[in-house]
């Protein structure tokens, strides 16, 4: 037997009143003889049997009272005959990925869901505890009423979700409810690529019982890519798309709701989509947002595909003989392709590249370390009368491997940083110091170490600069002779030196980082929601969110699904599949299926060990006290 409520035991004391109050009853004062009651004393002993059981009975009813409504109080559980279920402790998971939008017979599969998990709900009672933890990482707690309004409010997310957390974090919440029986209640579509090998939940002794209702639909159109190139547009540029249907599907393309072009696709799968790249160009200038969409299927969050692009001249860069010949042709690649244009020294606007031992230089500057080792002191110099507040330190020749430092403890393998120069080989270097207490000013913001070689920062960014520890040779480093070296140098120019901001695309639920110079984000429809920190969890709906400083946008986050969510197949019907399924998401001693939402309701609730003998005990002690109360008036 468990108790809810073991505090209250203590009221088990209170029998001790009437037992005490029996006790001095029986207590015998002086004895004083009258005449006129000794008839009395012979009634008395005529009775005094009778009398002896029948106290001795009221005795027992008003401890049983008393004892049944201590152990009512403590809220017992025991496998006993009761009333209702045990109390419980529910973590309902909630699939709200963006497959469960898909629409059937008029109906969306998530609206079933939903009334699936409210019918569970409704079966609570003040004595147990529920949660309702969504696939994106929401926790909704409280009352029965609570949870049911909960439930009305969610929608489908933009994306896929991570069930295999909500699960382990819905572990957790029934294991705190002890001493209720804790049980794990998930209703999903069962999708096929939400159960990952990768993410196995270990639910030990806690039970999981998970209903699967799939929608059986024969195929899906899908836009699984919307590529801008470059991301800076001057004024044109390129947008490739992929889509996957059944039979031909014809997809348009907009800009600020605009439609720019139009196109059919050929039928295609999801593992070899149809690719498009269409040339675009535009008048307006800033940052705008754009889609490519497709006519409306049952899976509708997947028939439109996001993505953002800049409209602005090209840089301006003023190119010095200083920095090497490697460099130079890397810069007049872009300035040929109309990347880049060419500026002055005196260009105000122009971003100055060159080794750092040129002289007359000044900020916005993309400075390289000299060719000649001594140059160096030339160069330390020119960065002190900048303000730069890093120093190269003593050349080093053995070859090393850069690195890009994680960001957030997560690895960076997709960033352009990370494409350029993690694992480049180095072979000729300069530490660079970090000197704040130079003669230059303190910088404005916290230095930026891209990368580093040797264990050493070896490419910095500060405010107005951008600096790389070695001279841009072959015989310095294989970053020249990298593919991936002009599109850095592009992004380093146009965005960390430039005006053009940063470009996020992530997934719903995301966490994203590096935000400090963010004041805002501004949702597709125009609201501006204030940021504070670096951080940011990405919107649960598909769209375009420009970042804002102030006034101005500084830059976009792109959200869309994965492209994943688009494959509709589902765990097959037969339970003896589904909980093979199953077993690869959930560890566990009990793990089960249902594909009714009657057999799943049925068992979440007889996992529940035993019945809740509130009303068992309050009926007892009822019973006793009306018991006593007609013995007493007997007498």
């Amino acid at each position: 037997m468990a108790f809810l409520a073991p505090a209250f035991l203590a009221l088990g004391l209170l029998a001790g009143v009437p037992l005490l109050v029996h006790l001095l009853r029986r207590r015998v004062g002086r004895v004083l003889d009258f005449p006129a009651v000794r008839y009395l004393e012979r009634m008395e002993q005529e009775h005094s049997r009778d009398l002896k059981l029948r106290n001795r009975l009221l005795l027992i009813l008003r401890l049983i009272a008393v004892l049944a409504l201590a152990l009512a109080a403590a809220r017992p559980i025991a496998n006993l005959l009761g009333v209702g279920h045990a109390p419980i402790s529910v973590a309902l998971v909630m699939d709200n990925s963006l497959s469960t939008g898909v629409v059937q017979n008029g109906r969306m599969l998530f609206d079933s869901l939903r009334a699936d998990a409210k019918r569970v709900v409704g079966e609570l009672t003040s004595d147990d505890r529920a949660w309702i933890v969504t696939a994106d990482g929401r926790v909704i707690g409280g009352t029965p009423a609570d949870l049911q309004a909960g439930l009305e409010a969610l929608q489908p997310l933009g994306g896929r979700g991570d069930l295999a957390a909500a699960t382990r974090r819905a572990v957790g919440l029934a294991r705190s409810g002890a001493p209720r029986t804790p049980v794990v209640a998930i209703v999903s579509d069962g999708q096929r690529s939400s159960f990952r090998a990768d993410s196995v939940v270990n639910a030990a002794e806690v039970p999981v019982v998970m209903l699967r209702r799939g929608a059986a639909i024969s195929g899906n159109r899908a836009v699984l890519q919307a590529t801008p190139e470059p991301v800076r547009w001057t004024p044109g540029g390129t947008v490739t798309l992929a889509v996957t249907a059944p039979d031909s599907a014809a997809w348009r393309l907009t800009l600020d709701g605009r439609t720019v072009a139009r196109g059919t696709a050929p039928a295609a799968t999801l593992d070899a989509p149809t690719r498009v790249t269409q040339k675009l160009a535009s008048a307006s200038n800033g940052w705008l947002r754009g889609s490519v969409e497709l006519e409306a299927d049952a899976l509708r969050a997947d028939d439109t595909r996001w993505f953002a692009v800049r409209v602005a001249p090209p840089p301006t860069v003023n190119v010095r003989a200083e920095g090497g010949p490697f460099l130079g042709a890397a810069l007049g690649t872009l300035v040929d392709e109309g990347r880049l244009a060419r500026g002055s020294a005196g260009d105000a606007r122009a971003v100055t590249v060159g080794a750092a031992d040129a002289v007359g230089t000044r900020l916005p500057v993309l400075l390289t370390a000299p060719r000649d080792p001594i140059a160096v002191g030339e160069a330390n110099r020119q960065l002190e009368r900048l303000g730069i507040p890093w120093r190269f330190g003593a050349i080093a020749r053995s070859q090393v491997l850069a690195r890009v430092p994680s960001r957030g403890g997560a690895s960076d393998t997709a960033s352009v940083s990370a494409k350029a120069f993690d694992g480049t080989p180095v072979r000729t270097r300069y530490p660079l110091v970090y000197s704040p207490g130079g003669g230059g000013a303190a910088p404005k913001q916290t230095p930026d170490t891209i990368a580093t070689a040797g264990g050493a920062p070896w490419v910095v960014a500060g405010d107005g600069y951008v600096l790389v520890g070695s001279p841009i040779d072959p015989e310095a480093t294989d970053l020249p002779l990298d593919a991936a070296f002009v599109p850095w140098l592009l992004e380093a120019l146009a965005r960390r030196l430039g005006d053009d901001g940063r470009l996020i695309e992530a997934a719903p639920g995301q966490v994203v980082s590096g935000l400090r110079d963010v004041t805002g984000l501004e949702a597709p429809d125009g609201k501006l929601s204030p940021l504070a920190g670096d951080r940011l969890t990405v919107p649960a709906q598909a769209g375009v969110y420009f970042l804002r400083r102030a006034d101005t946008r500084v830059g976009a986050l792109v959200v869309n699904g994965e492209a994943s969510e688009s494959d509709i197949a589902t765990v097959a019907a037969d339970s003896s599949s589904a909980a093979a399924v199953l077993a690869s998401l959930v560890n566990g001693r009990d793990v089960v299926t249902a594909n009714d939402a009657p057999r799943w309701q049925e068992a979440v609730f007889s996992r529940a060990a035993g019945q809740a003998l509130l009303l068992p005990l309050v009926a007892l002690a009822l019973a006793a006290l009306l018991a006593e109360a007609y013995v007493s008036g007997r007498g």
